[in-house]
């Protein structure tokens, strides 16, 4: 979860998956969300840290009841340069877990594959992989949640594909309605990405950042596009406004 101004944003949302997870995977919480809430803003509080970023684990003992784990650390922006050129992303051979297997809208801990996909990524020289799912639709980046301009809509990969609801990108399609922008969701191939007019991603860390090359090839002019920046102001608007913040 990200800290702006010593504020935790959409802190109910990130709970809200939190059980929604914990009950699919058969935890049992001794503490309700509100006195989780509560732990994770003394947390914050007691770091000292304005610009921040909570972390929490949930740890099941024999018995599947869950013990917590509270990291607060310094919130570490991401090179201006990445905003200012956008990002290259590739598509690599490494896969998810299938949702047949542990459906991944619910966020655990076994993060090999991620790992793996990195290594590929850096392998290839670019800053982030892609996955796809079985039948080749793209899904997510390693931490990411992924989507695309085309014809002044906003289009993403449905969760039911095998991807993590994103909190931030729940904002991201929240400030894209606001302005009139049309979102959907749908399946998308590298077919589509290839010929989007942008491409961006999403997450705690990133907000919205613009992918302007895929596998090499050149997303719409090889710069961040419009649609991309407009959801970025937008987005940091939307995090100002919910937290009654300054800057």
């Amino acid at each position: 979860m990200r800290a702006y101004q010593g504020k935790i944003f959409r802190l109910e949302a990130h709970l809200d998956r939190l059980y929604a997870s914990l009950n699919y995977l058969g935890i049992r919480m001794p503490l309700t969300p509100r006195q989780l809430a509560k732990r994770l803003v003394r947390a914050l509080k007691a770091s000292t840290l304005r610009e921040a970023v909570v972390r929490i684990a949930l740890l099941p003992d024999a018995t599947r009841e869950a013990s917590t784990s509270i990291v607060v650390q310094p919130a570490r922006p991401l090179p201006a340069s990445w905003y200012q050129r956008g990002i290259r992303i590739a598509i690599v051979p490494t896969r998810k877990f299938s949702v047949s297997q542990i459906d991944p809208q619910a966020k655990f801990s076994a993060r090999l594959g991620s790992v793996m996909a990195v290594m590929e990524a850096h392998l290839r020289k670019v800053d982030e992989a892609i996955f796809l799912d079985g039948m080749g639709s793209v899904t997510e980046s390693t931490a990411s949640n992924l989507g695309m301009i085309t014809r002044g809509r906003l289009v993403s990969p449905p969760c039911w594909l095998g991807l993590l609801a994103g909190i931030t990108w729940q904002a991201v399609t929240d400030v894209a309605r606001a302005r009139g922008m049309a979102v959907s969701e749908s399946p998308l191939t590298r077919h589509d990405l290839y010929n989007a007019d942008e491409v961006l991603l999403s997450s705690t860390l990133k907000e919205v950042l613009a992918v302007t090359r895929v596998d090499g090839r050149v997303i719409g002019t090889g710069k961040p596009g419009p649609c991309t920046k407009r959801l970025h102001r937008g987005f940091r608007d939307l995090v100002r406004h919910e937290l009654g913040l300054r800057w």
